[in-house]
């Protein structure tokens, strides 16, 4: 297939990429800066230079593919349902509309995050701008286009990864201890970033029907407290529970932004992600990936 690709030099998409490429399909992707460009022509990806905000870009070169898979976000917590999340809207409407009449698959990005509890594939109570994206993009189901959402889960974890965990580190370094809230037991859902990668595949490979969500987690939810346990085992830190009501301020100065996430408890279900696509997660589990992995290399 020619799959065009959003995001492909962000941390799900450079795994994407090579993954795409080793099973026969060709990659075409967006890239807003020369850095970018060329180290995605030195992978052999066609480059198209422009950004998220460039939709007729976007509808001119996802009318040329294929198979559109939509991974660039602009993630901005201080701007949470603002701006990014207009841009995002609007690029969904310009790489779905490219496809009307096609039957071709268009696969969006969301996260399992605000996902209350055990929630499986086909319970939906996700809120915010990710619940806005995947309404929009399951709306041009009914315009020929088979659009399918992978949510992610909070944690794609790996080596080079600079999402929420390594967030957590700088946190504990910060402060001196790791921490977290005893009085919100919550879980966070891992999936190594390779695994995450080929649930993409086969969201493009699958002859999946429109409207279909796929959880990108490789295991249940993980106790916060346990990565937080693990981060100061790493550290050589203390690990700290705080209480919410006794401890208030010290959690909002430990946590910062990442205070309201703490809020969210998850336990997204993947059984019906697996049965439908196949997919089966062979990496290292999260604790595991903390223990093992590069997160405490200088």
């Amino acid at each position: 297939m020619k799959v065009f690709v959003t995001g492909a030099t962000g941390w799900v998409g450079r795994h994407v990429v090579p993954e795409l490429q080793s099973h026969g399909h060709e990659v075409t992707a967006i890239a807003r800066s020369d850095s970018s460009a060329a180290a995605l022509e030195r992978q052999g990806v066609k480059v198209v230079r422009g950004g998220l905000e460039d939709t007729d870009v976007l509808h001119s070169s996802a009318k040329e593919a294929d198979a559109v898979i939509h991974l660039a976000y602009i993630h901005d917590f201080s701007d949470y349902g603002g701006k990014p999340a207009q841009i995002d809207f609007e690029a969904i409407k310009a790489l779905a509309s490219a496809l009307e009449g096609t039957n071709k698959p268009f696969v969006g990005t969301s996260g399992a995050l605000g996902l209350p509890g055990a929630q499986t594939e086909k319970e939906s109570s996700l809120g915010g701008p990710r619940k806005q994206g995947e309404e929009i993009a399951f709306s041009f189901t009914e315009k020929g286009v088979r659009p399918i959402v992978v949510r992610l889960a909070p944690s794609v974890h790996g080596d080079g990864d600079y999402g929420f965990v390594p967030i957590v580190i700088g946190f504990a370094k910060k402060s001196g201890y790791s921490a977290y809230v005893e009085d919100k037991p919550i879980r966070w859902p891992g999936c190594h970033v390779k695994d995450a990668a080929v649930l993409y595949r086969l969201a493009i490979e699958k002859d999946l029907p429109g409207g279909t969500v796929l959880h990108g987690v490789a295991e249940p939810g993980v106790p916060f407290s346990e990565i937080a346990k693990s981060v100061g085992n790493g550290l050589g830190l203390e690990t700290k529970a705080l209480n919410s009501k006794e401890n208030g301020e010290e959690v909002k100065g430990h946590f910062g932004w990442m205070s309201m996430l703490l809020n969210y408890d998850c336990d997204a279900k993947n059984e019906i992600t697996k049965q439908i696509t196949g997919w089966t997660p062979k990496e290292k589990g999260l604790l595991d990936d903390i223990k093992t992995g590069t997160y405490f290399q200088k």
